[in-house]
């Protein structure tokens, strides 16, 4: 089995390595080494972080359980490397800081306490958003933490789901509404598009959107157990997977993520797995199985993928969020 030689580094003295040897590695050997496991990360500390002073000795006195992690559904990577994680759970959003160091964590905004929290995402400029499928509302928070505006039943939102950003635009997938919402990053409507049916472009509770370097849309379509792909003008281009159980196939497609190379990792919250396509949908690798031990899963749902092909998957019922890397060369 290969072994995985590189390290996380995270800021100009911060970082973590990979796992002791022998390293997790997918597809097993003499296949070509593509997927590496890197680290499950439980807390803050797992990483290097910890509080200041008065909340160590207050969690002394208190006491506090080693997992902060309660159930992690949702997570985003900036391009510092700060790792959000949304925690239906606990409610709240972590946010583990690596390059400065820091742990917070976001359990209000504007004195309202989050209710569901279930997508995260973060601009080039450090904009966060973060949607409540509770509360029905997206939130945007500036850089310094300010509320900067909140998308609700105002602009037509029931549930939201699942956020990406691209362009200069914001994908907000509404649940309820079979749907995906369009808006600029100042909260402000361009568009809406898909409606509740089985057919292209339609939609039967979809949960989770990503967005591609070139601007293609990435839909997990939940209940119709299939990917669907659009381009940047929100044009149907094709379908991925269908019901079943073999390799290729969904029972409860999560997260949905597309690395540097245009692979598309798909988490699927039944099968208790990652399986990866190509551009042309065809199935090409899958990871995970049902269990506890590194590289398995128990209900795994969302997913990110930073610009150095490291993969951050949330394992909910686990309490930890996993991190791979794909080490391939195509």
């Amino acid at each position: 089995m290969a072994l995985l030689f590189s390290c996380f580094i995270l800021g100009f003295t911060s970082g973590w390595c990979a796992a002791e040897e022998p390293a997790l590695s997918w597809p097993q050997a003499p296949a070509q080494t593509r997927i590496t496991f890197v680290k499950s990360i439980y807390s803050p500390r797992d990483i290097g972080l910890e509080r200041g002073f008065f909340k160590k000795f207050k969690r002394f006195i208190a006491g506090e359980k080693k997992d902060i992690l309660n159930k992690p559904i949702a997570v985003a990577v900036d391009k510092e490397k700060t790792i959000y994680i949304c925690d239906a759970g606990t409610p709240a959003v972590h946010i583990f800081a690596q390059k400065e160091k820091r742990y917070k964590k976001i359990t209000a905004i504007n004195n309202e306490e989050l209710l569901s929290p279930v997508a995260v995402a973060v601009s080039g400029e450090g904009a966060l958003f973060i949607a409540d499928s509770g509360l029905g509302k997206v939130f945007c928070l500036e850089r310094n933490g300010r509320l900067k505006f909140v998308i609700g039943q105002d602009k037509g939102l029931l549930r939201p789901t699942g956020l990406a950003l691209s362009a200069e635009r914001l994908y907000v997938v509404d649940t309820l509404a079979q749907g995906i919402s369009i808006f600029d990053l100042r909260g402000n409507f361009i568009a809406q598009f898909g409606r509740r049916g089985r057919g292209d472009g339609e939609f039967n509770y979809p949960s989770s959107v990503a967005i591609d370097s070139e601007g293609k849309i990435y839909i997990a379509d939940s209940l119709n157990f299939r990917i669907q792909v659009f381009d940047r003008a929100n044009k149907f281009l094709l379908s991925i997977g269908y019901a079943g159980d073999s390799s290729g196939s969904f029972s409860r497609p999560k997260g949905i993520a597309v690395d540097s190379l245009g692979h598309i990792y798909v988490t699927d919250g039944l099968f208790d797995n990652l399986q990866i396509f190509n551009q042309q949908g065809q199935f090409l690798l899958s990871l995970g199985e049902a269990g506890h031990k590194d590289g398995e899963f128990w209900m795994p749902c969302g997913l990110a993928i930073d610009s150095e092909d490291y993969i951050y998957v949330t394992d909910a019922y686990n309490q930890r969020l996993q991190v791979f890397h794909y080490a391939g060369k195509d």
